[in-house]
């Protein structure tokens, strides 16, 4: 819970939340790593100590991911659907969860703990892809409007038009 208030705060403080999911996702994969490393069951207190990182490295990323969802789909309507959807894809984890930790690999679960590695790493580098997408993205909108001019763009679509673009709009800037 600290670790998700420190993260939750520190973003929105520095207005960016792709450093936070994959700074958060990199503390899971640590824990993950632990966690097939560590000879089981001869060291049960490491055992369950690389279990914090990992659950905090989970659960850190998904405020940002949800605020990064919330921040970068517009209208409203787009927005919504976005983040149900974000929320019932989310929600396939404690499908796949439950299916992963086989018991006949216990105490060491290495399936388990392997594909929760590789979907933190797959998730780290995913975070990287869209924030390096939003900067080119907005880079291509900040020098449309140098070069055109914003009056010359609002002539061009009106307000109206403008504001129904949504995140399409060339004035809407994605959130890092």
């Amino acid at each position: 819970m600290i670790m998700v208030l420190i993260f939750a705060f520190w973003s929105e403080h520095v207005q960016q939340r792709s450093p936070f999911i994959m700074a958060g996702f990199s503390i899971a994969a640590i824990g993950f790593i632990g966690q097939l490393v560590i000879p089981h069951p001869g060291l049960p207190g490491l055992t369950y100590g690389f279990l914090f990182p990992v659950a905090a490295g989970l659960y850190c990323p998904f405020i940002q991911i949800v605020c990064w969802i919330g921040n970068n789909l517009a209208p409203s309507s787009k927005r919504a659907v976005g983040m149900a959807l974000l929320i019932s894809v989310g929600n396939f984890g404690g499908i796949a969860g439950s299916n992963i930790f086989l018991a006949s690999e216990k105490p060491k679960y290495p399936t388990g703990f392997g594909t929760g590695l590789g979907i933190s790493i797959a998730a780290i580098l995913m975070a990287i892809v869209l924030r390096i997408s939003c900067q080119r993205e907005n880079k291509r909108r900040r020098d449309m409007i140098e070069q055109e001019g914003e009056d010359a763009i609002r002539a061009r679509y009106g307000e109206q038009q403008l504001l129904e673009m949504g995140d399409k709009s060339p004035f809407f800037i994605y959130t890092l």
